[in-house]
C-alpha cells in the first residue's frame, strides 16, 4: 500500500517518506519499496526494473563483467565533499490520471551507489488526494 501522509507534511516530511524509500532499496527489498509508492503506468516500473535500474547505474541490461551498483546506507559518513542532492518543488497544482487528484510537488533524491552519493536520481510527484497526500515514482536514472 502507497505511503499516505498528511496534508501539512512539510518537506522534511516528504523526504523522510523518500529516505524511508531508500531504506528498503538498501535492504534489497525491491517489491515493498515498489508497493509504497504509487506507480503510473507510463513508466511501467515493476520491483524487478527499479532492481535492474540500481544495478546498471539507470541502465537496465548490463554488460557482461560490468559493475554492479547497489544501494547502501544515508546514514554512513560518506564524505565531506560528497552531498546527497535532495530538493523538494512545489508547483502550481496539475491534473493526475488519478480521479480528485493533483500533483502538487515533485521531489529529486539523489541515491548513495556502492557507498558514494551518485547522480543517479529518483523523481516522485507528490499526490494531493484531498485528505492526505503520498508518492508517486517518476524515474531512476542520471541527470
Amino acid at each position: 500500500m502507497p505511503v499516505v501522509l498528511p496534508l501539512d507534511s512539510s518537506d522534511e516530511d516528504l523526504l523522510n517518506a523518500v529516505r524511508f524509500w531508500v531504506q528498503l532499496l538498501q535492504n534489497e527489498r525491491y517489491e515493498e519499496a515498489y508497493n509504497y509508492t504509487h506507480q503510473n503506468p507510463y513508466y511501467e516500473w515493476s520491483p524487478q526494473l527499479i532492481r535492474d535500474i540500481i544495478y546498471g547505474y539507470g541502465i537496465a541490461q548490463l554488460e557482461p563483467g560490468a559493475e554492479i551498483y547497489k544501494v547502501t546506507s544515508i546514514q554512513k559518513d560518506i564524505g565531506a565533499n560528497d552531498r546527497p542532492y535532495a530538493e523538494v518543488d512545489f508547483h502550481m497544482p496539475r491534473k493526475h490520471r488519478l480521479k480528485n487528484t493533483l500533483v502538487v510537488a515533485e521531489i529529486w533524491f539523489s541515491l548513495p551507489l556502492n557507498d558514494e552519493w551518485s547522480d543517479l536520481i529518483a523523481t516522485f510527484s507528490v499526490l494531493y488526494m484531498s485528505d492526505r497526500v503520498s508518492l508517486e515514482l517518476q524515474e531512476i536514472h542520471v541527470f
